[in-house]
């Protein structure tokens, strides 16, 4: 009978004993999931924003392409059709950058609506006026690059 307490007292202690083990056991477990899931968090976030950057810069480099576009065709005399194709081509894109650049870059915003929207409206016309439009293009690419080199700058 005394093996029989001695063993059921050897029984319950080696329970407790495992039961608190398993106890930290968990404890360390649930701490090390929680670490894992905010580095997981914080690394999401982070390439989330370096996303939302490349995804700036191709927008910003869209819209200088449809302007370099829409003064192709006003070089090589394209009909009034499509420049009212690339003008809204190019209103789209500038639509999708527009409120970044204005947040971001407020100086810079200013100077590229100087020369963007009085192209654009230009290029919705029926009959748009193409030497009117030569005019914008430059000022406007050159607003445009500098948006993209301020972009790159604040990148580094």
């Amino acid at each position: 009978m005394k093996h029989y307490y001695s063993f059921s007292f050897i029984l319950v202690l080696g329970l407790i004993l495992g039961a608190c083990g398993t106890s930290d056991n968990q404890e360390n477990t649930d701490s090390s999931e929680e670490q894992t899931q905010e580095s997981n968090e914080e690394t999401s976030e982070e390439t989330g924003n370096e996303g939302e950057d490349t995804e700036f810069v191709s927008g910003v480099d869209t819209v200088i392409n449809s302007v370099e576009q829409l003064n192709s065709s006003l070089e090589d005399s394209a009909d009034a059709n499509t420049i009212n194709e690339e003008g809204k081509t190019l209103e789209e894109n500038w639509d999708q950058i527009e409120k970044k650049v204005e947040e971001q870059f407020p100086d810079q915003y200013a100077k590229i609506e100087e020369s963007l929207y009085p192209l654009i409206d230009e290029a919705k016309k029926d009959s748009p006026d193409v030497e009117k439009m030569k005019e914008w293009i430059q000022p406007t690419l050159e607003s445009l690059n500098e948006l993209k080199q301020n972009i790159d700058n604040t990148q580094d």
